[in-house]
């Protein structure tokens, strides 16, 4: 069988047509060198060199292996290469699910920070209700989760990443819609629009906790706010909500976005991973939104 070293050799001798000069350019004494190629020549029953006293000359056979065996060299130092570039977490790809408000801010900044470092590894996104990550996680078809207020389970990591201020989103009719910023109290009695809780039971309660802390209970209407927001229709619903102070990069016509003044809440956006995955690549993505947003624990440690 022929080996990757006996390869080297050979194109050592080829090129150099001496063998002193190869064993030197391989740094390594000239009989072993000389029996490794008579010991490749015999393994591929060919003779690749004429040999006399004053000179070494590459056969027909010879010429023709010293193609193919640059090739397979080549071949074989690309692929340790790569091994070695998916190993540190600089190739590859990562799948990764992301809340709703994650597609305004969060995401695109942490998406630039880590392609600009990690040109070769490719990012795959997919918008996820926070109910079903746990799941997908299970089933091995995400790797990472940008989450705000993901759920919990047993086998997942999470790592906040960066608080979310939120603000009130009123109808452009709506009289406190030219304020600076209101207090959330000021909307009690009015209706608001929510999302179903089983699709993100941790940040359907987290919304409704916030309510609450501002002195009232929420009506909620049946619509949802994301179908609202997506159809565009969000402003023909008599209605108000709040929201992440993000989302107001990208509101639909006839929304405005009014910040919420003191007693001030904000939410968690977290990086979540599985808690046995040592993959550098998903590492790779943690340091990256260290950098973007703050401290995030190393998942490979």
């Amino acid at each position: 069988m022929v080996e990757l070293r006996h390869l080297r050799y050979f194109i050592a001798v080829a090129e150099e047509l001496n063998f002193s000069h190869a064993a030197d350019r391989l740094h390594m004494a000239q009989p072993p060198l000389s029996a490794a190629i008579r010991q490749l020549e015999r393994d591929l029953g060919v003779d690749l060199f004429i040999r006399t006293t004053r000179e070494v000359r590459l056969t027909d056979a010879g010429y023709a292996f010293l193609e193919g065996a640059r090739r397979t060299l080549a071949d074989a130092d690309r692929a340790a290469e790569e091994a070695k570039r998916a190993a540190a977490g600089e190739v590859g790809h990562l799948r990764i699910a992301y809340s709703w408000s994650m597609r305004f801010e969060t995401l695109p900044a942490l998406g630039r920070a880590f392609q600009a470092s990690h040109p070769d590894v490719q990012l795959l996104a997919q918008e996820m209700w926070n109910a079903r990550m746990p799941s997908a996680f299970a089933n091995g078809s995400i790797d990472l989760a940008l989450s705000l207020c993901p759920e919990i389970a047993p086998e997942l990591e999470l790592a906040p990443i960066r608080k979310e201020r939120l603000a009130a989103l009123l109808p452009e009719a709506h009289p406190l819609a030219g304020e600076q910023a209101i207090p959330l109290s000021s909307l009690a009695g009015q209706d608001f629009v929510l999302f179903p809780r089983e699709i993100a039971p941790r940040l359907h309660d987290a919304f409704v906790a916030i309510y609450r802390r501002a002195g009232f209970e929420p009506l909620f209407r049946n619509e949802s706010f994301h179908t609202g927001w997506d159809l565009g229709v969000l402003a023909e619903i008599p209605a108000v909500a709040i929201a992440p102070q993000t989302v107001a990069a990208g509101l639909p016509d006839g929304i405005v976005a009014v910040s919420l003044s003191e007693p001030t809440d904000s939410l968690e956006t977290c990086l979540v991973w599985r808690s046995d995955d040592r993959s550098p690549a998903v590492a790779s993505f943690a340091a990256a939104a260290r950098s973007a947003f703050g401290v995030v624990p190393d998942p490979s440690t």
